[in-house]
């Protein structure tokens, strides 16, 4: 097979190229036309929903209080459900 048997617009496959001796794959890749790429989309800015000049310990104050509640929520509801497994392994004695 030659590179000047292929249609002009047939697409050369990657496995169809690799199959060429490395002449004629050099051929085959001189024929092809460069590469278009798109245009790149325009980026879309918005504006922050909150102010960017919040104290930091603000935030960092919040995360701890959301953290610390939830830690003392799952200690309550594990120490409630291991009192009622005791409370049922001590009936069932």
């Amino acid at each position: 097979m030659d590179v000047s048997q292929l249609a002009p617009d047939e697409p050369l496959s990657p496995e169809l190229v690799l199959v060429f001796s490395p002449e004629l794959r050099a051929q085959a890749l001189a024929c092809l036309p460069a590469p278009s790429w798109a245009p790149p989309r325009p980026r879309v800015v918005e504006a922050a929903s909150t102010p960017i000049d919040k104290p930091f310990r603000e935030s960092v104050g919040g995360m701890l209080l959301a953290r610390v509640t939830q830690l003392a929520l799952v200690f309550a509801v594990v120490t409630i459900l291991v009192l009622a497994m005791s409370i049922v392994a001590n009936a069932m004695r």
